[in-house]
């Protein structure tokens, strides 16, 4: 094993108990009723943060040092248990936890917080922070005969549930602290049932809520609104500060409150789980200097106007879907990678970005949840953690190698995801240019679709996801949304630094290299490729 990829460890048990351990560690992690020595545990439908999951869970079985690479290059039990078996004794770190933080200040009012939440805070602090950028918005569609009463007092408990749920952000010293509050949100109900134009007031009801910020001094963070509509539908709109809130809360935010409202003993505290030993700072921005300096250049992207303001602070959507067919075969296409379906939708994205602007070093940012990490699986809160994803895109390459590329990459992130981006910022210390952040300009997320499954007999469910903002913090961002039927591009564009119609070329350009992916993956197959700069246009690099 190389340096990079090896264990560190304390001494492990061998043999055939502990490859059957592994399987049944394998098959939590996946959510099957078992698994073999010999299932992938991509294949059988892993990806980057459930293979975190599992790494977490064998470092807590087995007191060994494991990494996301480490299930990455050895993805059956068999292969794995054959991995921890030829570590010896003594041999580097145990996994024991990392040391406590220390205790904040007496003096200084509330406690601190975490560097991505002190990054995002900071974030605000520079740009418009009253934009509505920073609000995480979520529609669903409910199912049963709802009771507003019985949904209020599910939500209520998990407020007290989740500490998130009931904090506000003070500044003290140039720093945010966090303040817990004994406020418990309400839920809003507006009944449109009577309402002749209830679908319409409904889609502009939801749209006023949608610009109303947060103020992170004063709370609450979060909003629920109950509508009550014709035929016996009903929706919930949820809302958040990002500051408490990410995507995945909005999918435990979802369940919880279903299992809440069927019994409330369900919102009882989570449980403790064990965190992942963090591979330390320093060895983390050791990895993030070899990856990323010299810094990549900016590109050269197809603006028509200067980058004069704060990056999405008016932005249009270019919208494309993705059938349902495609977005399985792209899913198998990352499974043959030990990866899903975001490596190869990533890829494609890298492919469009050098194609336009004939670049082949091309930098994603995307988000990494951190919550196995930390032992907060179940938690709501903002547990993510920005990270760049460097790519060498040439037109000569197989599709294969470069999903491989990126999968490869993407496990690396996973990995050193403990540094902040404003700390990484400040170790590397890249040239800033005027309205562009350090390392990339394009934002690359997935949003699994959420649903609580099958309503029980007098209980609720609930489906669907977050929906579009009219602001943003980037420039471009290619928000990959998982629906009933497949998939949605929201390809969300800067209206003052992007036409219209550039930002539909950029959209159909993903698509045909989605296409091309999947054609042959394994060729080049470069006489099929888009003619490289579809568009120009004028370009404000400055």
């Amino acid at each position: 094993m190389t340096s990079d990829t090896a264990l560190r460890h304390r001494a492990t048990p061998a043999g055939p108990d502990l490859t059957q351990r592994l399987c049944e560690l394998f098959a939590t992690a996946l959510e099957l009723d078992d698994v073999t020595p010999d299932t992938d545990f991509f294949v059988a439908g892993g990806h980057s943060l459930s293979a975190l999951d599992l790494a977490v869970a064998v470092e807590a079985a087995f007191g060994v040092r494991v990494r996301v690479r480490d299930v990455f290059d050895a993805a059956t039990p068999a292969l794995l248990a054959a991995r921890l078996a030829e570590l010896v004794p003594g041999g580097g770190e145990s996994a024991e936890p990392a040391a406590p933080l220390p205790r904040p200040t007496a003096a200084l009012p509330g406690t601190g917080v975490s560097e991505a939440t002190r990054w995002l805070w900071l974030e605000r602090q520079r740009g418009e922070a009253d934009s509505g950028a920073y609000t995480v918005p979520c529609l669903l569609e409910g199912e049963g005969a709802v009771d507003p009463d019985k949904l209020g007092a599910a939500l209520a408990a998990l407020a007290r549930r989740h500490p998130a749920l009931r904090t506000v952000f003070v500044e003290a010293q140039g720093e945010p602290r966090a303040l817990l509050t004994d406020e418990v949100p309400p839920l809003e109900v507006v009944d449109l049932r009577g309402d002749e134009a209830g679908d319409t007031r409904f889609d502009s009801l939801v749209d006023e809520r949608l610009t109303v910020p947060f103020d992170p001094s004063t709370g609450p963070l979060t909003r629920t609104t109950l509508f009550l509509r014709a035929d016996a539908r009903w929706s919930l709109l949820l809302l958040a500060d990002h500051l408490v809130c990410d995507g995945r809360s909005l999918e435990i935010l979802a369940t919880q409150l279903v299992a809440a409202y069927a019994d409330p003993a369900a919102a009882r505290p989570a449980e403790d789980r064990p965190a992942h030993r963090p591979t330390g700072q320093e060895a983390a921005l050791d990895h993030w200097r070899r990856v990323l300096l010299p810094p990549p250049a900016p590109l050269p992207l197809p603006v028509s106007g200067p980058r004069a303001r704060r990056a999405g602070s008016a932005t249009g959507m270019a919208v494309r879907e993705i059938a349902p067919d495609q977005l399985r075969r792209l899913t198998d296409l990352g499974r043959r990678h030990h990866a899903g379906a975001f490596v190869p939708l990533a890829a494609a994205v890298a492919r469009t970005l050098a194609g336009i602007t004939g670049s082949t070093d091309i930098c994603l940012g995307t988000p990494v949840d951190r919550r196995a990490r930390l032992g907060a699986q179940d938690a709501v809160g903002f547990h993510v953690a920005t990270v760049p994803l460097r790519l060498e895109v040439r037109e000569e390459a197989a599709a294969d190698d470069l999903v491989r590329q990126v999968a490869q990459r993407t496990v690396d992130a996973v990995d050193h995801s403990e540094v902040a981006f404003d700390t990484l910022v400040a170790a590397l210390a890249p040239p800033r240019s005027p309205g562009r952040p350090p390392f990339f300009d394009v934002w690359v997320a997935l949003y699994p679709r959420i649903d609580t499954g099958p309503c029980a007999p007098e209980g609720i469910a609930l489906r669907g996801g977050p929906i579009p903002q009219r602001v943003g913090m980037f420039e471009l961002s290619f928000q990959f949304v998982e629906h009933a039927d497949g998939m949605r591009l929201w390809l969300q564009y800067d209206t003052e630094r992007y036409a219209a119609d550039t930002a539909e070329r950029i959209a159909g350009r993903l698509g045909e290299e989605l296409a091309r992916l999947l054609r042959d993956p394994a060729e080049p197959a470069a006489e099929d490729a888009p003619a490289r700069r579809a568009f120009g246009g004028f370009r404000f690099d400055a």
